[in-house]
């Protein structure tokens, strides 16, 4: 079976500025990977490469398959965010549609025909309604289908999300910061909804994390990120907080090296 995700030599340059430089990644079909580090460490187009939504001018990089490049064919990339779901930090919910409706936009790329034409109307068939109300229900919305999103609170809006993502049956799963601005209980139980949706046999996530606590409940993997690139890539039965420590001490010394050091913050992890 092929690789996930397959980075070689890749470069995202703005101006003289190196945002990404990964010599070669590789991430296997199933796997859980985070990825920890600084701010403007790379993360994010890190994520954005692999999603279609960045193109990287230097390097070769395929996901899924599917060779992304400037020459490529852009029905390859059609077909790429088709099977990728992206849960990005503005979750991108249509506020004046219900949480219902924002749940189905997950599953319209698996309609045709007659069927796709109506959806424009607003118009689904039942099967994929019933499957969009038990998927709200499972994650204790089941009442709050016919509720608009720009009503619902940050940890509801959330998981309206994780559904619309289980509808899509997307291979790739790529969430950014996804718990971002939620209290403690809403954010071990969108933890553990966004790794109910990636169960499925054969899908791969990959995680940018800020909370470090968090690693156990979302990866086996953790990469390492600093100026655009991977310092270290390690089980995470690997991963110490004295790693993770160094790698955003070394940062706060490149950014204000004229400064003193202030004591770090202590760094634990979690039990899944």
């Amino acid at each position: 079976m092929s690789a996930a995700v397959c980075l070689k030599d890749v470069q995202v340059v703005v101006g003289n500025r190196v945002l990404l430089d990964v010599p070669r990644l590789d991430i296997e079909p199933g796997e859980r990977v985070a990825i920890v580090g600084p701010n403007g460490a790379g993360k994010s187009t890190l994520l954005k490469v692999i999603g279609a939504l960045v193109e990287a001018r230097q390097g070769r990089v395929e996901v899924l398959g599917r060779s992304l490049g400037p020459g490529d064919e852009a029905a390859d990339r059609r077909a790429l965010r088709r099977d990728t779901g992206l849960l990005m930090q503005g979750l991108h919910l249509v506020p004046r549609l219900s949480a219902r409706e924002n749940v189905l936009i997950g599953a319209l790329a698996r309609l045709r025909g007659a069927q796709a034409l109506r959806s424009w109307c607003r118009w689904y068939p039942q099967d994929l309604v019933a499957e969009a109300d038990a998927a709200l229900a499972a994650l204790g919305l089941g009442d709050r289908g016919d509720t608009r999103a720009d009503r619902l609170s940050g940890g509801e809006r959330q998981k309206v999300a994780l559904a619309r993502l289980q509808m899509q049956r997307p291979r790739l799963l790529l969430a950014d910061e996804p718990t971002s601005a939620l209290d403690p209980a809403a954010t071990r139980e969108v933890c553990h909804a966004l790794c109910a949706v990636a169960e499925a046999p054969g899908r791969t996530l990959l995680t940018v994390v800020h909370d470090l606590e968090l690693l156990p409940l979302l990866a086996t993997r953790i990469m390492g990120m600093a100026e655009g690139r991977v310092r270290w890539d390690r089980p995470l039965g690997e991963v110490t907080p004295s790693l993770l420590q160094a790698l955003y001490e070394r940062h706060a010394a490149d950014v204000t090296p004229a400064a003193p050091p202030e004591p770090a913050p202590v760094i634990r992890l979690a039990s899944a």
